[in-house]
Formats: C-alpha cells, structure tokens, sequence
C-alpha cells in the first residue's frame, strides 16, 4: 500500500468518524452517509472480511506450528515405538486391535500397505502418548 493511499484512508476515517454521530443514528443510515460522500461499502466491508480471514489462518498455522513442534517428541517416541512393534516377529494386528480398544474397519486393512498401517499407528500412539 502507498504511503498516498495510507494517508488517504487515514483522513477518510477522521471525516467519517467526525461526521458519523450527526449523520448517522443506525447501520442504514451510516451506509447511505458513506456512499453518498463516494465510499464502496460492500467492497471495504468484503475486503474487511477477507483480511479477518487471512489473519485467523495465520493464527491457525501458527497454532498447529506451536502443536507439532511440541508433539516432536511424542512423535520420535511413537515412531519408534511402531517400527520395533511392526518388526517383531510376534507382531499381531488383531492383537492390537483388541488390546488398545481400536475402532477400525477390518475389509479395509487388508488393502494397507506397511507404510500405510505403519502411519496410522504412529498417529494413534503419538495422541496416546501425548495425553500420558
């Protein structure tokens, strides 16, 4: 944005802040005062939006940036603790299935690859682990 285009808005803002309690006692009232002095209303309004909008998905990348840095740890553990299972000689899906209560679809886990099970499982230990 110009420093011409800045100020610009900023004297806008003054005018209409000086003139709003005379000129306007509603919404209606406000939106016709500013279009009367030439001022697009929908498109500042969607403009507005727009950039509450990109504020709060900066806020949620931030936040889910925040979580995964501070799940590393629980992940490391998990991942580790996914390879040594799935390694095992004795390894037993069903097994596991029962004894960490499981919902799971068994028609779909015979298509899954090891890679594909190997990253389901790292999640689900990783959310256990992360709540202790």
């Amino acid at each position: 944005m110009t420093r011409k285009k800045e100020q610009g808005k900023k004297d806008f803002v003054k005018v209409f802040l000086k003139n709003v309690e005379d000129d306007s006692r509603d919404e209606q009232a406000a939106k016709e005062f500013l279009q009367s002095e030439g001022f697009d209303v929908d498109r500042t309004k969607q403009e507005g939006l727009n950039h509450i909008k990109q504020i709060q998905l900066l806020i949620d990348a931030e936040k889910t940036e925040a979580e995964m840095t501070a799940a590393g740890p629980f992940v490391q553990r998990a991942t580790e603790w996914v390879d040594s299972m799935i390694n095992s000689a004795t390894f037993s899906l069903q097994q596991l299935v029962q004894e960490e209560e499981l919902t799971v679809s068994f028609s779909h886990l015979e298509h899954l690859n090891k890679g594909e099970l190997r990253n389901i499982l790292i999640r689900h230990f990783t959310l256990k682990f992360m709540k202790g």
